[in-house]
């Protein structure tokens, strides 16, 4: 009888702690497999954003949202609750490439269970290359169905509350909720950064350098004969979405590397390609009042989210004394060559 009641004991004593350690998990929910918050959890680091992402949409629901912004690591710097007229969605992840679009989308789609109104495109030049580092990079990614396959293999939400990886991101997220990390998310799916120091931002730039200069915009760039075709696609598949184009706003010094290494004629025959497809683009890029600073970026191209806030109010139209009148321009078939004349005064005096 002894023995039988130190069995009992022992058993509830474990039942008992893997109770608290899952629920201590789903108190944090790091995964974002549920949809509550509080002041333990609203603030977290940005691991595995596709996941993440995938598996707020699925759990928490789309349908109030009417609006899907996808775009690379540049866009998910956009807060989307700084659209007022759209209910937006930002979907966008690490490298997302031109040809993954249309799977995003309609992933999205299936998740709401109709189309969305609107949806954002944040593109970037580096999605232009077709070449063998642009290859390599669109092979390696995985496909959003991939990733909604495991938001949705049975009993996820609840197995990942038993896991040691699931509790070493809670006990992470509890330690940003009391002190911002570099780079975190909220629980409303918006992406904040502190500045970023000295010594870790000229460790960035001077990587960023070296991949841009020998792999992004190098010798092994080639224009991707296909993209045309995804953009084609993504229309047919989506015809009562509305399409907003913007190129995201890469510092002057990266932009020097793409004119240095000839790439300048591809980024207006990428900029017609858009104009042509869409009608019209918000050009970001180039030299403008934002672009020339070095201080408004984290490195070379990744912006500070309060930049993603001008973007957002130039879309929309949003009345902003701090949105300088050259940070987005809205190019169209009937500006277009005024646009590249301006784009080739301003290469000149970049290299006066």
């Amino acid at each position: 009888m002894q023995y039988k009641k130190w069995v009992r004991y022992f058993l509830s004593m474990v039942l008992s702690t893997i109770s608290l350690f899952a629920l201590f998990n789903y108190s944090i929910d790091p995964l974002w497999t549920f949809c509550h918050s509080n002041q333990y959890n609203n603030a977290q680091p940005g691991f595995n954003e596709r996941q993440l992402k995938t598996n707020r949409a699925y759990f928490c629901g789309l349908k109030q949202f009417d609006t899907l912004l996808l775009g690379s690591s540049r866009t998910t710097y956009l807060n989307q609750h700084d659209f007022k007229t759209m209910k937006v969605f930002n979907y966008s992840g690490v490298a997302m490439y031109p040809n993954e679009y249309k799977d995003w989308v309609k992933q999205a789609k299936e998740i709401k269970g109709s189309d969305f109104k609107t949806v954002i495109l944040g593109v970037d030049f580096f999605g232009s290359n077709g070449g063998s580092f642009g290859q390599m990079q669109m092979n390696q990614t995985p496909k959003p169905s991939h990733y909604l396959a495991i938001t949705k293999s049975m009993m996820y939400p609840y197995k990942m509350l038993f896991t040691t990886d699931t509790l070493e991101k809670s006990i992470e997220s509890i330690k940003h909720s009391k002190k911002l990390g570099t780079i975190d998310y909220t629980r409303t799916n918006v992406k904040q950064t502190i500045h970023i120091s000295k010594q870790r931002k000229e460790q960035a730039i001077n990587h960023q350098i070296g991949l841009y200069t020998h792999q992004v915009y190098g010798a092994g760039y080639k224009f991707n004969p296909k993209l045309k075709l995804y953009f084609q696609i993504l229309k047919k598949e989506n015809p009562n979405t509305k399409f907003i184009i913007f190129t995201t706003p890469i510092n002057i010094d990266l932009f020097k590397i793409l004119v240095q290494s000839g790439r300048l004629d591809d980024y207006k025959k990428w900029l017609t390609l858009l104009v042509e497809e869409f009608g019209e683009v918000y050009d970001f890029m180039g030299v403008n009042s934002i672009t020339k600073n070095r201080e408004n970026y984290a490195d070379l191209h990744h912006f500070y989210p309060r930049f993603g806030t001008l973007i957002a109010n130039r879309i929309e139209g949003t009345q902003n004394s701090k949105l300088p009148k050259d940070f987005g321009i809205l190019v169209n078939r009937q500006n277009l060559k005024v646009h590249f004349n301006d784009i080739d005064k301003q290469v000149e005096k970049m290299f006066q």
